[in-house]
């Protein structure tokens, strides 16, 4: 299973599983992930996540900005829409949110070339 793992000032914060449907990040209360920064707009992005259409029995995440004022940054670069990959940082605001994926072991004899998104 896959998870965000949210560290502020590379203190551990909290973890979030990553199951079927949408997560939404921002600074309103309602958002399953609440970043109580002033730099992070309201509904700043999500996650949604949807069974692969290339490997049965797994999952893809895909983070979305949301048209945030500051932007998401995935390993340091802006992104309008990513399919996340094991490792990779989330930057919002002050915020690092990794994604990591469990099963990504699982798959390591197969070699799987998959298009980038913007």
């Amino acid at each position: 299973m896959a998870k965000l793992v949210h560290r502020r000032d590379g203190v551990l914060v909290n973890e979030y599983p990553l199951e079927r449907g949408i997560l939404r990040i921002g600074r309103l209360r309602d958002n399953e992930i609440h970043l109580d920064d002033l730099i992070v707009s309201g509904r700043h992005a999500k996650v949604e996540v949807t069974p692969s259409p290339y490997l049965e029995g797994f999952n893809d995440s895909r983070i979305e900005d949301l048209g945030s004022t500051n932007g998401t940054l995935v390993d340091d670069k802006p992104i309008t829409r990513h399919l996340l990959k094991h490792g990779e940082v989330v930057r919002i605001g002050t915020d690092e949110l990794t994604y990591v994926d469990e099963d990504v072991n699982a798959g390591e004899q197969t070699v799987i070339y998959i298009p980038e998104e913007d």
